[in-house]
């Protein structure tokens, strides 16, 4: 293939979209509002409590010798949703806005089926929600302006 200056093309200056983060990003220096704060560590017991009940789903499966598809499917979901609220909930932890946004789907995708419909992990769903709650509270929104404030838009 051709290079862009043996076809009478100028090379394209690359830009700068995104300044990348480092791997483990430290906390804000910005006090985090009370109810932002509980809602950091509900997000990640409620990461402790998928990845736990995931493992205690697969110990009754593996103990009464019925492994279905169905126990694998949540087993996944369960580990998957784990993983997931503990990273987005370390991310919530240093401030990064986009984290919030990640989590509130997450919330309402894994929570709303899990409260209408398995009464075993109710709590667990009750968890999700009020953290989602708080994490849109006027403080918390006063807060991520501060600490990762939104892009200008761009005029085109």
């Amino acid at each position: 293939m051709p290079k862009p200056c043996e076809i009478g093309h100028r090379a394209r200056a690359r830009r700068v979209k995104h300044v990348k983060k480092p791997l483990f990003p430290r906390r804000p220096d910005e006090p985090t509002p009370g109810g932002l704060f509980v809602a950091q560590m509900l997000w990640l017991l409620a990461g402790v409590l998928f990845l736990g009940f995931g493992g205690f789903l697969a110990y009754e499966q593996s103990r009464d010798s019925t492994l279905d598809f169905g126990s694998i499917a949540l087993m996944v979901f369960f580990a998957a949703a784990g993983i997931a609220c503990g990273v987005l909930g370390y991310r919530l932890f240093t401030g990064d806005r986009a984290a919030r946004a990640k989590l509130s789907w997450l919330g309402l995708i894994a929570a709303l089926p899990l409260l209408l419909r398995f009464g075993r992990y109710s709590l667990l769903a009750a968890i999700i929600m009020f953290s989602v709650v708080l994490m849109w509270l006027p403080a918390s929104n006063r807060y991520f302006k501060i600490v990762d404030p939104k892009p200008a838009k761009r005029r085109r």
